[in-house]
């Protein structure tokens, strides 16, 4: 049978599948299972933060080695630390916020203290749309910290500390919004560069 030359030139059509507005969040304590997950979020969330502010060299370098499996692993075998996960879908990890024995030197740390180590969301996850299953109307950014502030209580804190960078303009707005006020400077360095970060603290 001869084939039709309008139709043979025909080609079928691929439609993509269209990402949803929003995809629910849920908040879980996580386990020694979760180190390569937290790794892996922790690199890329760190890149999508800091390509403006450090070179390739320096962001790899610091990835590989404070956001391999390992140091994870030795985060969540010590007692004192406490990791609220964000994931979505099928327990797919967007996120997250890590309370440690404070780790800041040259500043006075009281026994009753904790360190706000950590707190990463990959940026598409912090639109009000985002759902965050048993916080309604909460940004996931904000139902991680309140999590956060309330593990740090649980442990018996009096005070939760953390560190953020001294541009960060839409962090320290977040923090002051939460009841945190400057207590002091911290300089580190993440490969050749010598960053800045301000402590923050909040009584609890």
């Amino acid at each position: 049978m001869p084939v039709d030359p309008i139709k043979a030139d025909i080609k079928p059509t691929y439609t993509a599948p269209t990402e949803p507005a929003s995809e629910p969040v849920t908040l879980r304590p996580a386990t020694a299972a979760d180190a390569p997950a937290l790794a892996l979020v922790g690199a890329a969330t760190f890149l999508e933060a800091y390509t403006w502010m450090l070179p390739a060299a320096d962001l790899i370098d610091f990835c590989a080695n404070q956001h391999s499996i390992a140091a994870y692993a030795a985060y969540l075998a010590k007692p004192t630390t406490r990791i609220t996960l964000a994931v979505t879908g099928q327990d797919v990890p967007v996120g997250y916020a890590m309370l440690v024995a404070p780790e800041l030197p040259n500043f006075d740390v009281l026994p009753t203290d904790t360190e706000l180590k950590r707190i990463y969301l990959f940026s598409r996850f912090r639109s009000a749309k985002t759902e965050v299953i048993g916080h309604p109307g909460v940004r996931t950014s904000q139902a991680l910290l309140s999590a956060t502030i309330e593990e740090a209580r649980a442990l018996g804190s009096k005070r939760l500390l953390l560190g953020t960078n001294d541009n960060n303009d839409r962090a320290k707005a977040f923090y002051n919004r939460n009841g945190f006020t400057i207590a002091g400077t911290r300089t580190f360095t993440v490969g050749s560069q010598v960053c800045s970060d301000l402590i923050f603290a909040k009584e609890l």
